[in-house]
C-alpha cells in the first residue's frame, strides 16, 4: 500500500500517545451533519500507530496500528519502521506501507521522539536524517 500524507496527526498524553497519516485532512464539525457512510468514505488511506499506558499496576500496555484496511492492523511485535523526511515505511509480515510525508520541522521532530516511544522496543526503528 503507498499513499500521499496530507496531515498528520501527533498526541501524548497521559494515557498513551498516538500518530495518524491521513491521505484526506480532518472535516472535524463538518461531519456533524454526515451519515456514517458519507464519513467512511471521507476517510481515505492513513496509518495509525498508538500506544496505552497501563491505568493500573497489574496492567501491560499495548502498542497497535491501523490501516483503512482492516486486513492491516494489530499490535506492533515484529515490525521495521524506516523514517526519513519525505517518507515513513512500515514492514510488517509480508506488507510494505510506504507514505509520502512533508511534515514541519516541529512535526517532523515530534515524529522522532513520540515513534519510539510507541514501539517501545518491540520492532525496529530506523531514523534517516
Amino acid at each position: 500500500m503507498k499513499f500521499d500524507c496530507k496531515e498528520i496527526s501527533i498526541s501524548d498524553e497521559e494515557l498513551g500517545c498516538q500518530v495518524t497519516f491521513s491521505e484526506t485532512p480532518d472535516l472535524g464539525a463538518a461531519t456533524e451533519n454526515m451519515t456514517f457512510k458519507e464519513i467512511e468514505e471521507s476517510i481515505g488511506k492513513y496509518l495509525l500507530f498508538q500506544r496505552f499506558f497501563p491505568e493500573e499496576d497489574y496492567d501491560s500496555d499495548n502498542s497497535y496500528f491501523e490501516t483503512h484496511d482492516e486486513n492491516l492492523c494489530g499490535n506492533i511485535e515484529d515490525f521495521k519502521i524506516k523514517l526519513s523526511r519525505h517518507s515513513l515505511k512500515l514492514l510488517i509480515d509480508s506488507e510494505i506501507i510506504d507514505v509520502s510525508i512533508n511534515p514541519t520541522d516541529f512535526e517532523y521532530s515530534e515524529l522522532k521522539r513520540i515513534l519510539p516511544i510507541i514501539i517501545n522496543n518491540h520492532g525496529e526503528l530506523i531514523i534517516v536524517d
